[in-house]
């Protein structure tokens, strides 16, 4: 049986697979089920983006009393919008959405970050040191896709 921690890595990685493969089909300007690379890249990448957000909404419900909570919460649901903003205008404006998603990555990364420092914590352990490493992987397939 797998550790916690151990799916927590293996799901992570794994997560990053459909954004290699639809850059991959973006760079190779193939279209899959009637969508562009680019379109389905945009797609998963909001949906992540939302995902990650979830984070600090659970972050901020677990530590309430915390003033940094309140912002937590008014974050989490700024990232989701950018990210639906972002699948709204990707068959348009792909560069831009694309971007913007990358910038939200970013602002998830640092805002988890700060709140974990401050709050002081230190587990799962290795979670940080993850999050930082599948966020890069993120945003250069961002910026590889943003090339083409």
């Amino acid at each position: 049986m797998h550790e916690p921690n151990t799916i927590m890595k293996e799901l992570g990685y794994l997560g990053l697979i459909p954004f290699v493969v639809t850059a991959l089909l973006a760079v190779a300007d193939i279209t899959l089920f009637n969508l562009s690379g680019q379109q389905m890249f945009i797609a998963y990448s909001a949906v992540i983006l939302s995902f990650l957000s979830g984070i600090l909404w659970g972050n901020a419900i677990d530590h309430i009393s915390h003033t940094l909570s309140r912002n937590a919460l008014i974050l989490s649901n700024l990232f989701v919008l950018l990210a639906w903003a972002a699948i709204l205008q990707g068959h348009k404006h792909a560069l831009i959405a694309i971007a913007l998603l990358a910038l939200g990555y970013v602002a998830v990364w640092f805002a988890e970050k700060l709140i974990r420092q401050t709050e002081g914590e230190v587990n799962p352990k290795g979670y940080q040191t993850l999050r930082g490493r599948l966020t890069a992987g993120v945003i250069v397939l961002h910026g590889l896709v943003m090339l083409i």
